[in-house]
């Protein structure tokens, strides 16, 4: 279990863990020395709060998430404590992407992911040298991706376990690289 760690994504109705709402989380397990991925949890969710405003949220508006989706979907709640189950066993292993805006999502509704861990993103902003307006800039998954995988085909889909999967694999390719530890 020292050799695994989870890569989670989840997708929301907009920046603020105060304010929006996550509507999918998806997790997988991935063996740091042999790159094997594995699921571990994967649903949709409908926060009781959830209003008509909502609907404009960027998820919606560019069509990675249908409303009819959410709407037939339970309640976060429903899966806490399945959810805190498997955090459980990998706190202080476990990470994202975007591990600062995924962490405070999920903190501000009640989970707790242990001791935090470095966000790849941001360690791997020098390695990847992508430049923006103010230097490099921290690398989506879609361009990291890209940059190591430059032979297959792969279009972020924003969706939580698919974008996880594809998180672990740059993740795993980092870790081998020795540019990311955990």
């Amino acid at each position: 279990m020292a050799n695994e760690i989870l890569v989670l994504d989840i997708e929301t109705t907009g920046l603020s863990p105060i304010n929006d709402f996550i509507l999918e989380l998806g997790i997988v397990k991935l063996n740091i020395e042999t790159g094997e991925i594995i699921e571990l949890f994967n649903n949709v969710f409908k926060d009781p709060n959830l209003t008509a405003k909502h609907r404009r949220s960027w998820i919606f508006e560019n069509g990675f998430m249908n409303i009819d989706e959410v709407r037939n979907a339970k309640p976060l709640d429903h899966y806490a404590d399945e959810i805190q189950e498997i955090l459980n066993n990998y706190k202080g292993r476990i990470t994202a992407w975007n591990r600062d805006f995924d962490n405070s999502f999920l903190t501000s509704n009640g989970f707790d992911l242990g001791d935090k861990v470095a966000c790849p993103m941001k360690v791997s902003t020098q390695y990847f040298k992508i430049q923006g307006s103010r230097g490099f800039k921290w690398p989506k998954a879609q361009e990291a991706w890209d940059i190591l995988f430059p032979d297959i085909q792969k279009t972020e889909v924003h969706r939580g376990l698919d974008d996880s999967i594809m998180e672990a694999k740059i993740i795993f390719e980092l870790v081998q690289m020795g540019v990311y530890k955990i």
